[in-house]
């Protein structure tokens, strides 16, 4: 009996410290938040009518019904309707007009719906498993884009652990969870670009070895070819690219990266775009949907109200808004005054391909465009970033003495674990209402039914709760990651930097690593 008590003694003290290595893993809290995002986007796929005309899954599952017979739609295409094969919702998806009973979606590059074909060939003849099973593939995707959200905040600020962890929560919107939830390409399409960018972002910072490149060109091609935001990606990253390595290794050296990054990914995918260009007029389809649906442009401010979709997103994320509005100017005007101003690429493409895609935002808004969170998706780690640097300035007003690291990091820690359970609380509530509002105000029975929604709910307040209590074991701890690029000692190595080979980070001096 002794030896069996000190063998389960031992045991659970083993358990108790590779619970603890993993609790000190810089990936534990992105790990948790993706965990998070995937529970409660299951749950909501599950409970959610089939289809959602909201999120247009009629029109996604129309485009993977053309490409499973051979045929590449366009915008005038039929969704598929037949009464005989789907005799409970051939209704719902022939639409209330004719525009409506198009696939609209067909100006999308068909990557995401070519990858869901099998899904159509195996469950067609049980549509809500199918559409479920397509939702499910999208809500992976946006756990490993929020998953990616902090590894790229990590390298911007790889001295500041905590920062990446406030960034993957101020990511985590609760509209953007709630979008997870449906058949739409943006997870993956968002993830891959992300992927992209955390690639050239060690380009740039380090040696380019092969697997890095490997794995930016394969992400490339993933992010245009499926949706048109990866080519803005794709040309930013190829461009920033060709400008520092050709100074720092040499003009053939900056070529022949530019022509990987930026050329592969144009040959995969530039025949659908040319395609757009030739039916529609305009490479992403945009003007002739606008026509489609004879959306009026926004002449005034006084007409912003009239934008659909933009008031939910912006009420729903009101606290991380209020934060980025108030608390990032205040960050960066004191950083500059401790730091000074210098120029480091990777901010500098972060920056410049958000300024891009916000600019072509506002522009569709203006032309009579809807508006969805999801089109921030891609310029999310430097959005999250900055935002988490400003919900941390709060730290120094009630510590303005100069600190020893381990002071200032536990000081980062305290301030990361008070905004996160804010925002948390803030997640679980606004979730709540909008699943009241969106899914069991509209309709009458679930897809699914029984003890596993409520069950998923519940692991998604202990993720959260988990999420939580990293935060503050760290706080308390007052751990701080080694200087070899946010590892922890003996905790291993980052999934990311496995899969893409990435070699050791040097030392900095600053809190935001800027380069000259």
């Amino acid at each position: 009996m002794v030896v069996m008590a000190r063998a389960a003694s031992r045991l659970r003290g083993g358990a108790a410290h590779h619970v603890r290595r993993l609790a000190h893993h810089p990936s534990a809290v992105p790990l948790l938040a993706a965990i998070l995002l995937v529970l409660i986007g299951t749950q909501i796929a599950l409970v959610f009518k089939v289809p959602s005309w909201g999120n247009d899954e009629p029109a996604h599952v129309g485009y993977v019904a053309s490409l499973a017979e051979g045929r590449l739609p366009t915008i005038e295409t039929n969704i598929v309707d037949d009464p005989a094969r789907f005799p409970g919702t051939a209704g719902e998806f022939r639409g209330w007009d004719e525009e409506h009973g198009d696939i609209w979606t067909a100006n999308h590059p068909p990557l995401f719906h070519l990858a869901m074909v099998p899904a159509w060939w195996v469950a067609s003849d049980h549509q809500t498993a199918m559409i479920i099973t397509m939702r499910l593939a999208n809500t992976l995707g946006f756990a490993v884009w929020l998953y990616l959200v902090g590894a790229v905040a990590r390298e911007l600020v790889p001295r500041r652990p905590a920062v990446s962890a406030l960034a993957v929560v101020v990511a985590a919107a609760p509209t953007m969870v709630l979008r997870s939830a449906f058949f739409v390409n943006d997870g993956w399409a968002a993830a891959s670009a992300l992927l992209l960018f955390l690639m050239t972002v060690r380009m740039l910072r380090g040696r380019v070895t092969s697997p890095l490149l490997i794995t930016a060109v394969v992400a490339g091609i993933v992010a245009a070819g499926t949706r048109a935001q990866g080519v803005l990606a794709v040309a930013v990253c190829a461009s920033a690219l060709l400008v520092v390595i050709s100074r720092r290794d040499g003009w053939h050296r900056g070529v022949g990266v530019f022509a990987a990054v930026g050329g592969i990914p144009a040959a995969a995918v530039s025949w659908f775009y040319l395609r757009n260009l030739r039916l529609y007029g305009d490479l992403t389809g945009q003007d002739a949907l606008l026509d489609k649906f004879d959306r009026s442009p926004v002449t005034g401010l006084d007409q912003i109200d009239d934008i659909p979709g933009l008031a939910e997103p912006a009420l729903a994320t009101g606290i991380a808004l209020a934060a980025a509005l108030v608390l990032v100017p205040v960050f960066l005007v004191r950083w500059v005054q401790r730091h000074g101003w210098r120029l480091d690429a990777a901010w500098a493409l972060l920056v410049i391909h958000a300024l891009v895609t916000a600019q072509n935002v506002v522009a569709f808004l203006a032309i009579g465009g809807g508006f969805h969170d999801r089109y921030l998706m891609q310029i999310m780690p430097v959005l999250a970033t900055a935002t988490a640097l400003g919900m941390l300035e709060v730290g120094r007003w009630w510590s303005r003495a100069r600190l020893d690291p381990a002071a200032a990091d536990r000081r980062d820690w305290w301030t990361a674990s008070g905004w996160s359970a804010l925002l948390l609380v803030w997640l679980a509530g606004a979730v709540a209402w909008l699943e009241h509002h969106y899914v069991f105000s509209r309709q009458t029975s679930s897809p699914v039914d029984g003890l596993l929604p409520d069950a998923l709910v519940v692991l998604a307040l202990g993720a959260g709760a988990a999420l939580l209590a990293v935060m503050v074991g760290q706080a308390r701890a007052g751990s701080r990651l080694s200087r070899d690029g946010g590892r922890q000692p003996g905790s291993g190595g980052d999934p990311v930097d496995a899969l893409a080979g990435a070699p050791g980070r040097q030392e900095h001096e600053d809190e935001c690593r800027c380069q000259q």
